[in-house]
């Protein structure tokens, strides 16, 4: 996949830009954004992340939540990802 043809990866799968560096475990949105304005092929350790977040759903963290900025975002992390935990 090329960074360009992220931005559609990402809606189809319902996520934003800052939802996204949640799952990958990127400290910077800014990240996302320089991949997706890059012609260039995303890294393969990229490329099989975004495919277990595609075909493994249940391994989903973040779910598409717009952070409004680093606090929310760093409480949205910590929270348990299985519902049954509080």
């Amino acid at each position: 996949m090329i960074g360009t043809e992220l931005p559609a990866w990402r809606r189809r799968h319902g996520y934003t830009q800052q939802s996204l560096c949640m799952e990958l475990g990127i400290h910077s949105r800014q990240t996302i954004i320089s991949w997706e304005k890059s012609a260039e092929r995303l890294s393969r350790v990229v490329e099989l992340a975004l495919i277990a977040l595609e075909k493994i759903p249940e391994i989903r963290k973040a779910a598409g939540e717009r952070c409004s900025g680093p606090a929310e975002y760093r409480e949205q992390r910590a929270r348990p990802t299985d519902p049954r935990h509080p």
